[in-house]
């Protein structure tokens, strides 16, 4: 323990948290204002939420009311002990549930302390600003009962609870085996749980979910998740203090996803657990429908019929639910896949004007049904659940929603326990994520569930067959469908006659949707393809589309969006014809939405003959015209794009470029078109994983590359981890803005350390760097021998990390000339080892100091070892660093006669004219001074007269004053 419980000093302020210790805050006068009960009632309506907000101080917490002798010595102790071990979410779990044991005071001195440290907790924070802002809400302290349901209701609500649990409780996983082409798992035993936060990170992603979310689930977790993202189950999406905040109408939730992360899945098991009584009891009637089932709907409609088409044994009780809204909870899953685009911005619809749907007897059109169900407008005070992609969720922005959730998908361990669920055999299991792991491009795709079963269906064979070779397993993602596709065939090649002639009227069906941005196909589109629906009663095509018939009429799906991306793909090598290959890539790549991104790194792919080979054994040869035509196509555009960085879309185009190289898995292509680059800037592009891995790849064929730009690349330590085998190869490496953290930094002093190491200038500005990291960076500068330029501005050394790096400059190994610690939180505790540096590093010429505090007492430190004649220091940054007149003189005394000083940068500190005369004659004096900047002091108009100079000096040197 480290303070005992008769401590007289308050361990609140050795929490390592900055506290409020204003007792007249808004904060603190909000909890006066609460009784005993109501701050029992407000402890038990946020206890979920306050769990996750507490882990990370839940130690700082309870030494407070153990200080306040509210918790025993041992009480405390168990609750550090799971702290320390890892397990802070049991700990502060402990803690609430203590805390609610001991009584009124002990509640009020925990809130007390939240007030006190919310200003670094950002989860506490937002808890506090919620209530303040709301006071005291009847719904907060009253736990809605489960309202009496009228007794001729009650054989209803049976049967739907009873058909929805039939409708729900099992999971049809199709396995692409002859033999067992499908199986079916109980949900709850298959069941994958999700990370699902209670926020939308960004609404404005592009079409692909490779693109869009294959990025940093890790540092997610480490970080976001665990400082400020509000993990939310399905269960809280209404009637918990996530949807307190709902207007007095009803309350809408809409939950947010990429394609095949969990959103249907999810759905299905929200309406199974009410169905079996486990969630929301408020409700008593829940009603889930699909909107690519509503697209079958082409004629007006009202809420009773609409109810009735998919749950007709409700026969004439409708009437009675609308008496009773509240009690009714309405789904909505995929509204990307919706016809009639409904947006709330406006005019919401894309066919009729306006029109809002109040009564529940009313004839209209389904999207008015829907979009009036959300905006509270038809039974008031229903709830509503709708799920979209990102593309689609702008719709939603001016619609009255209470709560946004994203399903973040599978991370951490959840991958693992995935794959340990998929497969029997958990020796395959092991051996399959093991590959998996050990494949950046796989193990990055594994966050969605839909990745997750690909990757199973293709790799597992490679573990259970003998005569798979292991030299063949999949590495990029090209392979991995193709072993997708030819698992099938093996499987199912003796039901079909022609199978090339299939997939190739299958994949130009697929490359139409693409162009029209269509993922559900029905009868008319298979027809029109050539493809006879009564085909589908063989195993083959039901493989390949997933038909579903929960609707009237039949529709098909690819069971992802990336099998039709590949199918689109392989019928460009199944064709007769490949004249036109060319062209179509080339329109296809002219498209400026990303829509054809993936398709076209399927074509390169499929361009190689380790990708080409397991799928020409049953579909014949490929035509050796189109490989040839698509090598010289990716050619055309890497040769085309490289240089062509000025702007975003040149930098996206480049970057493509480089994965069709990947996926081509061509090294000679690779050499002849990229071996010989000079330059890379990728500045303002946010790089996944996979791109930072193709990247990689990419550089590691080239010898040297004079210049890599990735500032502001969001690349953080996972892209980081994927390129570290190749950045001793650039000359000029700029790593600004990208939370590295120190454990990016680790990796790049590896790269540091290396023999062949030729980076010259490294910028590591702003990326989270704390004294942590100052042990490994000093390792390496101690043995680089041609680092000149390091950028750490922006970070968080403090004097203990630059006393450490301090230790590496006196090193006659180190060869930096140029160094910046602005902004660096220094004092005048690291001045002493500063002055040390530069009286042993003679060729440190460049140093910035700015936006520090090292205060007079650590410039005449500096001043001191300025004055060594062996000091060539010629740009000094001093700005802001709270120097009065006295660190005036002792700067002005040493660097007068200082040869080297060209530039001298003094703005923004507290000079006033009684130091203008020492400055006078610096200025005079100090023989090859070219400008110093004196800017934002306290010189009064007669002190800047002072220091302006005699019109035959004003050639030689700029005084900005």
């Amino acid at each position: 323990m480290a303070e005992g419980p008769n401590s007289s000093k308050d361990p609140t302020s050795s929490t390592g948290t900055r506290m409020d210790t204003d007792p007249n805050s808004t904060n603190t006068e909000f909890l006066m204002k609460y009784n005993d009960y109501q701050l029992f009632q407000l402890t038990k309506f946020y206890q979920d939420r306050l769990e996750q907000a507490i882990e990370e101080v839940v130690d700082g917490v309870s030494l407070l009311l153990t200080y306040r002798r509210h918790f025993s010595g041992k009480e405390h102790g168990k609750i550090t002990e799971l702290a320390e071990k890892g397990n802070r979410t049991n700990s502060s779990k402990l803690l609430l549930n203590l805390v609610t044991e001991k009584g009124s005071q002990a509640l009020r001195v925990m809130w007390e302390s939240f007030v006190k440290m919310r200003h670094s907790v950002p989860k506490l924070d937002k808890i506090l600003k919620e209530i303040r802002e709301s006071g005291s809400d009847s719904r907060m302290n009253v736990k809605r009962d489960v309202s009496e349901i009228p007794n001729h209701l009650k054989d209803v609500q049976r049967k739907h609870k009873e058909t929805l649990r039939v409708q729900t409780e099992t999971l049809r996983v199709n396995t692409i085996l002859i033999k067992d082409k499908f199986k079916i798992f109980q949900l709850v035993d298959r069941y994958a749980e999700l990370t699902v936060i209670s926020t939308v990170r960004d609404r404005t992603l592009v079409e692909h979910e490779l693109l869009a979310r294959g990025r940093d689930h890790e540092e997610w977790r480490e970080k976001h998740l665990r400082r400020e993202l509000e993990k939310i189950r399905p269960d809280q999406l209404f009637q918990s203090s996530f949807s307190w905040r709902k207007s007095k109408s009803g309350s809408s939730a809409a939950v947010s996803g990429v394609p095949g992360i969990g959103k249907t899945t999810m759905v299905q098991k929200i309406v199974y657990d009410w169905a079996t009584g486990k969630i929301y009891p408020h409700f008593q009637f829940v009603f889930s429908f699909k909107f690519r089932d509503l697209n079958s709907i082409n004629c007006r409609i009202n809420l009773r019929n609409l109810i009735q088409f998919f749950y007709p044994y409700f026969g004439n009780v409708l009437g009675e639910l609308w008496k009773n809204p509240e009690g009714l909870l309405f789904i909505f899953d995929g509204l990307d896949e919706f016809k009639e685009m409904i947006n709330f911005a406006g005019n919401r619809r894309n066919t009729e004007p306006l029109s809002m749907c109040t009564d529940p007897e009313s004839w209209c059109e389904v999207s008015d049904i829907v979009y009036s169900l959300i905006q509270h407008q038809l039974l008031p005070g229903c709830s509503v659940l709708v799920t979209s992609r990102p593309t689609a969720l702008h719709l939603l922005e001016k619609a009255e929603i209470s709560v946004w959730a994203e399903i973040l998908g599978l991370v951490g361990d959840e991958r693992k326990e995935y794959f340990n669920k998929f497969f029997e055999n958990q020796m395959v299991a092991a051996a399959v994520f093991k590959h998996v792991e050990e494949n950046e491009i796989l193990y990055t795709m594994c966050y969605n569930p839909s990745y997750c079963w690909i990757l199973g269906l293709s790799l597992g064979p490679f573990f259970t067959q003998s005569d798979r070779k292991q030299q063949h397993i999949p590495k990029t993602i090209t392979q991995l469908y193709s072993y997708y596709i030819y698992n099938i065939l093996k499987n199912h090649s003796r039901e079909i006659e022609n199978p090339r002639d299939v997939l190739l009227k299958l994949g130009e069906m697929a490359f139409t949707g693409i162009s029209e941005k269509k993922i559900v196909f029905r009868n008319g589109d298979l027809i029109e393809s050539n493809l006879q629906p009564s085909q589908f009663l063989s195993g083959f095509l039901m493989e390949l589309l997933e038909r579903d018939d929960s609707a009237q009429s039949l529709v098909y799906t690819f069971p992802h969006l990336t099998i039709q991306e590949f199918a689109a793909a392989l019928a460009q090598f199944l064709t007769p014809n490949s004249e036109n290959i060319g062209k179509l890539l080339s329109e296809a790549h002219s498209k400026g939405d990303g829509r054809f991104e993936i398709f076209l790194r399927f074509a390169a792919g499929l361009s190689s003959p380790q990708s080409a080979w397991p799928l020409e054994k049953f579909l014949g040869r490929f035509l050796h015209q189109t490989t040839c035509r698509v090598i010289d196509w990716v050619k055309e555009k890497v040769e085309g794009q490289i240089g062509n960085t000025k702007n975003e879309t040149g930098k996206r185009n480049l970057l493509n470029t480089f994965h069709y190289l990947f996926e081509s898995q061509n090294k000679a292509l690779a050499r002849s078109t990229v071996g010989s680059m000079q330059a890379l800037t990728f500045r303002e592009m946010r790089l996944t994983p996979i791109d930072c891995a193709v990247l990689s790849q990419t550089i590691g064929l080239c010898d040297t590359i004079e210049y890599l730009s990735l500032q502001k690349c969001y690349v953080q330590c996972e892209g980081l981890q994927r390129l570290e085998p190749v950045l001793h190869k650039c000359k000029g490496l700029k790593l600004g803005y990208n939370h590295l953290g120190d454990s990016g930094v680790k990796l790049l002093s590896a790269a540091l350390r290396k023999s062949d190491c030729k980076i010259q200038t490294l910028d590591l500005n702003e990326n989270d760097l704390t004294d942590s990291c100052a042990e490994d960076l000093a390792s390496a500068l101690s043995a680089n021998q041609s680092l000149t330029d390091l950028e750490l501005s922006n970070n968080n050394l403090g004097d203990s990390g630059v006393k450490i790096l301090t230790a590496a400059l006196r090193s006659s190994e180190c060869k930096v000339q140029k160094l910046s610690l602005s902004d660096n939180t220094l004092t005048d505790s690291c001045a002493k080892d500063l002055s040390s540096a530069l009286n042993a590093n003679w060729i440190l010429k460049d140093l910035d100091l700015g936006w520090n505090k090292l205060g007079d007492s650590g410039v005449k430190f500096l001043s001191e070892a300025l004055r060594n004649p062996d000091c060539k220091i010629r740009k000094l940054h001093l700005y802001e660093n709270g120097i009065t007149d006295s660190g005036a003189e002792d700067l002005a005394s040493a660097l007068s006669t200082k040869e080297s000083l060209t530039h001298l940068n003094l703005q923004a500190n507290s000079f006033t004219d009684q130091s203008a005369p020492a400055l006078r004659h610096l200025i005079l004096n100090c023989s090859n001074l070219c400008q110093i900047n004196l800017r934002d002091n306290k010189f009064t108009p007669n002190g800047k007269e002072q220091l302006k100079l005699p019109q035959e000096s004003r050639s030689k040197r700029n005084v900005i004053v």
